[in-house]
């Protein structure tokens, strides 16, 4: 697998998790923030997704391919 379709398939991971974690969340029963939800795991999965698409995007960039 190339760099540049990891940080492809990072971001579309992070889209897809954020959106279901969050809409799952908000439409959901639970009104506090909690770690045991499947929703706010999948929410906070995708922002280390996104994070880490950001990062290696910005570490490629530097390294001057």
């Amino acid at each position: 697998m190339d760099a540049r379709q990891l940080i492809t398939t990072l971001r579309l991971a992070a889209v897809v998790l954020v959106v279901t974690g969050f809409v799952g969340w908000a439409t959901g029963e639970a009104t506090a923030f909690s770690l045991e939800s499947p929703f706010t795991l999948a929410f906070l999965l995708g922002v280390a997704c996104a994070v880490a698409s950001i990062y290696l995007g910005i570490f490629l960039a530097n390294r001057g391919e």
